[in-house]
């Protein structure tokens, strides 16, 4: 008998896993972009709205890919002011009530003023997260990245916009580095992180 069950425990295990793994792919894959691409020849190629590269689109103002400084990843990064306050989107495909962590770099052009750089970010025109980074002590060598991630829980869109912005004011702005989006299928979400920033 203690032998049928385990075997009937172990049959529904195996179900639970198969219908786990069996997932729309939209909700477990994760993205990651360090903006890489295009991969620059000079120091740094101003992006003015409308404009695009890879994937994202510049949705007002100007940012700058750039290769000026040392990156959180990779060679390149993405000033959000380029002449002015600039914004980045993209889309995303998103599973309907599910939950995601995004996490990003973020630095500050250490070339020009004010001190402290600020920027935000958005999802479907949500604001999920806003920061600020001061330069005070940092350099072209010596940016100080620091880390900062939020979660989200899609209520009724197919798909997430995510937007970065500065807010800065000038042109020496708020730096973003290493994107990575995922779901809380491929992480463990703390508990209360659904509740945070829900996005219809």
């Amino acid at each position: 008998m203690w032998k049928f069950r385990r075997m009937a425990l172990v049959v529904a295990l195996s179900t639970l896993l198969v219908g786990a793994s069996a997932w729309p792919a939209a909700a477990t894959s994760g993205f990651a972009n360090g903006f890489e691409n295009p991969r620059l020849t000079v120091e740094f190629h101003d992006y003015v709205a409308g404009q695009q590269f890879d994937g994202w689109t510049v949705t007002s103002g100007s940012v700058d890919l750039t290769t000026d400084w040392t990156d959180a990843e990779g060679r390149q990064s993405l000033d959000l002011n380029g002449s002015n306050d600039g914004a980045v989107a993209r889309t995303l495909p998103a599973q309907l009530l599910t939950t995601y962590k995004v996490t990003f770099a973020v630095a500050g052009n250490p070339e020009g003023p004010p001190t402290v750089k600020s920027g935000k970010v958005t999802v479907n025109g949500q604001e999920v997260d806003a920061f600020t980074f001061s330069i005070a002590g940092k350099n072209n060598s010596n940016m100080g990245w620091v880390y900062r991630s939020f979660y989200f829980t899609n209520v009724l869109s197919p798909t997430a916009v995510l937007q970065f912005a500065g807010t800065t004011g000038s042109a020496w702005g708020a730096v973003v580095d290493d994107v990575k989006v995922e779901s809380c299928l491929l992480i463990l979400c703390p508990s209360g992180a659904a509740a945070v920033n829900r996005i219809h």
